[in-house]
């Protein structure tokens, strides 16, 4: 079954290697990710994350950090042009999926790397970037996320952030992105800013990494309100394999992530969102732990786990590639 995964961080983790003097090959890796594991499990198209800790004792410069990153996704496209394909448009995509390869599409987690440009936003633009959170988990000059690192407040259960959403240069940036045709990503931000993007955003929109609250209550999940309003407006939430978003254990000692959870997160997103709103958001290389599901090579179990728990097969189709194929050859 074809997989179209909406997020990854491995694109970080080629970095830090990298800058570790320790590079990795992407062709064969220990990561969660690599082109050979792709290849077994027929991945039609990866969005390759931009990912940046908007943090000066981590990252003195986010914008250097984005384009370094950058500067890999090409590297990759240039090294394997016969098993990668970049995607930026709805013709990519259908060219794509006569083509043999992979499609690779660059996204951005965090959008303070603009620095509050949209300039830079439009940069971002014609470098390839087709989709961007306004925040990961610190508060940037857009809006302010739901959680924020090392703040004990924000793990388990904790108060949702109600009243800090997008700033008035995020607004500004809503309205960019939707012109540009940039997917605005609602993953990370908080309860506030995703109620102001419901508001007034024109377009649908993605969070390509986040479950349902109802089911687990992080405040990283979806509410049912969130849900049903997403999928009126025709978004699409992309499933996210970490296990703090899926178990709801309450003792968060020891959290697993199992089919059995990841199905029934999508059914409660499918029941209020919709069937054409679920997709893949596997967060590979930003999460660990006790993964059932802990790569690429892992996605044909994913597909026969979800029939066994009762998901028809041809909803799992959709799930897997259908609905983010359609989502963004109708929105790119």
């Amino acid at each position: 079954m074809k997989v179209w995964d909406l997020h990854c961080d491995t694109l970080s983790e080629l970095r830090y290697a990298e800058q570790a003097g320790r590079p990795k090959s992407f062709a064969q890796n220990d990561l969660m990710i690599d082109l050979t594991r792709m290849k077994q499990a027929d991945y039609l198209l990866q969005c390759m994350a931009c990912f940046v800790y908007l943090n000066p004792e981590r990252e003195k410069d986010p914008l250097l950090a984005c384009m370094e990153q950058i500067d890999i996704f090409d590297r990759l496209l240039e090294q394997y042009p016969d098993d990668l394909m970049p995607v930026r448009s709805a013709a990519d995509i259908a060219a794509l999926k006569t083509s043999g390869k992979i499609g690779m599409m660059l996204t951005v987690e965090e959008g303070g790397v603009c620095l509050d440009s949209p300039g830079v936003l439009r940069d971002l633009y014609r470098m390839g970037v087709r989709m961007m959170t306004l925040t990961w988990n610190f508060k940037n000059g857009l809006a302010e996320p739901n959680a924020v690192p090392g703040d004990a407040s924000t793990v388990w259960p904790c108060a949702a952030n109600t009243t800090g959403g997008l700033t008035p240069r995020g607004f500004e940036f809503v309205e960019e992105m939707e012109r540009l045709h940039m997917i605005l990503d609602v993953a990370h931000l908080s309860d506030a800013g995703i109620r102001d993007v419901l508001r007034v955003a024109k377009r649908p929109f993605a969070a390509s990494h986040s479950n349902a609250r109802a089911c687990c209550p992080h405040v990283r999940n979806l509410t049912d309100e969130m849900l049903r309003a997403m999928g009126e407006k025709g978004c699409l939430i992309g499933l996210n394999y970490c296990a703090s978003f899926l178990d709801n254990n309450p003792d968060r000692s020891h959290l697993k992530a199992r089919v059995t959870d990841m199905a029934r997160h999508a059914r409660h997103i499918m029941d209020l969102a919709g069937e054409d709103s679920l997709a893949l958001g596997s967060d590979f290389d930003g999460i660990g732990g006790d993964l059932e599901i802990a790569g690429a090579e892992d996605m044909p179990r994913l597909a026969e786990g979800l029939v066994r728990e009762g998901i028809p097969s041809h909803v799992v189709e959709k799930i897997f590639h259908g609905n983010a194929e359609r989502f963004f050859a109708e929105n790119l």
